[in-house]
């Protein structure tokens, strides 16, 4: 059988690799997909075509088969969890990585209820841009929705926010050079507070997409508000 290799080492068959198709034995869904690829990993998908709603279930085999399941209903993400432990976590990694996998289970009308989600089925997108994708949503996730990650307390999601690497010290003291440098050749405000703005947004889209690491948002903050300052100092009293 011809196959080729995906970007994580994974391996997709150019006929539906292994995909095998049974009932469901689990409540709430019609239709079983189920393989083993070679690296040893179980992948699942459960579907309920009527009801507008799909599980994805994956045994990680370098982590000894811990599962981890996802259930999507209508187009969007309802719940990831450990299905050992029950707590939930961001699995964009692991469904993201094994997108292609997934996308191979030969069924186009699942694949529309999967609608797209950790980069499953998206046509015509490069990999660059779904890992974009995934490292956005778990972003979102990790800052914006923090009730998803049921097992993480509140005060570990703070200082996760809060934790101060190296390299965004680097960007702090860049950024502060930049709008003194901008001030000085200017001697307006107003303009290094433009400036200061600007940055604060490029950097954190330089985190995203380039570093394709989650934003560290109080340097981001403390660039906007630096910003605002000196753009309103500058506006009323230049």
């Amino acid at each position: 059988m011809k196959r080729k290799t995906t970007g994580t080492g994974g391996v997709v068959d150019s006929v539906e690799h292994h995909w095998k198709r049974r009932p469901s034995e689990i409540r709430g869904y019609t239709r079983t997909l189920y393989m083993t690829d070679d690296n040893g990993d179980y992948l699942r998908v459960d579907y309920n075509t009527k009801e507008k709603r799909v599980r994805l279930y994956v045994e990680d085999a370098s982590e000894g088969g811990i599962p981890y399941y996802a259930i999507i209903a209508g187009g969007r993400i309802t719940a990831e969890k450990n299905a050992q432990t029950g707590r939930s976590l961001s699995l964009s990694d692991k469904f993201g990585q094994r997108a292609e996998l997934f996308g191979a289970i030969g069924n186009r009308e699942v694949l529309k209820l999967i609608n797209e989600n950790y980069g499953i089925g998206a046509k015509g997108k490069s990999q660059r841009g779904i890992e974009k994708r995934i490292v956005l949503e778990r972003t979102r996730k990790r800052y914006f929705k923090p009730e998803d990650y049921g097992g993480v307390s509140r005060k570990e999601v703070i200082k996760q926010f809060f934790r101060l690497q190296r390299i965004d010290v680097i960007d702090m003291l860049i950024g502060a050079m930049i709008v003194s440098i901008v001030y000085l050749y200017f001697y307006d405000f107003y303009v290094a507070g433009i400036i200061s703005g600007c940055f604060g947004v490029l950097i954190g889209g330089v985190d995203i997409f380039i570093r394709k690491r989650d934003p560290f948002f109080p340097k981001i903050i403390a660039f906007f508000i630096a910003g605002g300052w000196l753009y309103f100092y500058g506006y009323y009293y230049r």
